[in-house]
């Protein structure tokens, strides 16, 4: 099974995030199907199923005492920063909560960890992919969307077709109000 684990944003926030990278001249992507926009918070990757069970147990453990918190997009961007363009995302900002999520996700669960996590770790939400042998116009635009609130993470199975990825809620937790 290959894991990750995200916050998703409201179907309104994912619209308007949408309409503002279809203003935007990005020819040779394939949107994100709305359902599966989302901030990944840690991917794990391949996993054997019989060590779901413990996966599932990390997860609701690194969520424990973390509080909801608000992300604000920031602006449209292409990633990597250096190379082919394979994504076209939503920057937000990082709040002291997700920082923190990401930490206790990446202690328990990357198969590599970095000194401090955060360093190389830059919250967005995915919103486009480039198509296989596409050549994408970097992006760099404002974002027309507000802020949006995380009160809940969600495991993710992701399977992948030819068409594109196929997520499936493996779990869920909440966090702290």
């Amino acid at each position: 099974m290959r894991l990750f684990v995200a916050a998703y944003p409201a179907r309104e926030v994912v619209a308007s995030l949408q309409e503002s990278r279809r203003a935007v001249a990005t020819v040779g992507v394939r949107e994100v199907p709305p359902g599966q926009v989302h901030l990944t918070l840690q991917f794990i990757g391949p996993v054997d199923p019989k060590h779901l069970e413990r996966v599932e147990e990390s997860v609701g453990a690194a969520c424990r005492g973390v509080g909801a918190f608000e992300l604000r997009p920031h602006r449209l961007i292409s990633l990597p920063a250096r190379g082919p363009v394979r994504v076209i995302a939503a920057e937000t900002d990082a709040p002291a909560q997700v920082i923190e999520l990401h930490r206790r996700l990446a202690q328990r669960l990357a198969r590599s960890t970095r000194p401090d996590p955060a360093d190389r770790f830059l919250a967005h939400v995915t919103l486009a992919r480039a198509q296989a042998g596409a050549s994408v116009a970097r992006v760099d635009a404002p974002v027309g969307s507000g802020p949006f609130r995380v009160d809940r993470v969600v495991l993710v199975r992701s399977v992948l077709h030819t068409d594109g990825a196929e997520h499936r809620a493996v779990g869920e937790w909440r966090l702290e109000d």
